[in-house]
């Protein structure tokens, strides 16, 4: 007989078998000006209203770490995280996917690969973000990826995620 417990770890299984991969890049000479090109829908520009080279300036001059990210060799969106320098805190301060790609798995794809990328490169234990109070899709997602609500404030709610290490 398969226990409740069971059954969703195997249902868990399944969807990521066909989950779309997504693959996460360093930007370069190569693909920094595609990255520049990417944006969300018009209806979304309310809760991430910085264009993608602002990202990329700030993380030149800001030791930001940014990432494209890749779906079967097109570029569909952008993260970029940071190390907070007064208390080692790992921050997802950007995460794009652009306007021709959503609503097809690949923001949930690319965040999990964004989460084991950090987690695997400096072994953090914590993973903090921040989004838009009103930025409902964003907020379904980290939810689902488990980032807990830890505060906010009126435009902005701040959100967590601990990393099981052990």
């Amino acid at each position: 007989m398969m226990t409740k417990k069971m059954h969703f770890k195997a249902s868990d299984r399944m969807r990521e078998r066909f989950s779309p991969s997504v693959e996460l890049q360093p930007i370069t000479q190569h693909n920094w000006y595609a990255c520049t090109q990417l944006e969300v829908t018009a209806e979304q520009t309310n809760v991430f209203p910085v264009p993608t080279v602002y990202w990329l300036a700030e993380s030149a001059y800001c030791g930001f770490t940014p990432l494209a990210m890749y779906h079967s060799e097109q570029l569909i969106g952008l993260a970029v995280y940071a190390i907070d320098p007064e208390d080692g805190s790992y921050w997802i301060m950007a995460y794009l996917i652009d306007h021709r790609h959503q609503r097809k798995g690949l923001g949930l794809s690319g965040m999990k690969e964004l989460i084991c990328h950090i987690s695997e490169k400096h072994g953090c234990d914590t993973i903090v973000l921040g989004h838009r109070i009103e930025n409902r899709q964003a907020a379904k997602l980290y939810e689902a990826l488990g980032f807990a609500e830890v505060s906010r404030d009126d435009h902005e709610v701040r959100r967590e995620l601990r990393l099981g290490k052990e």
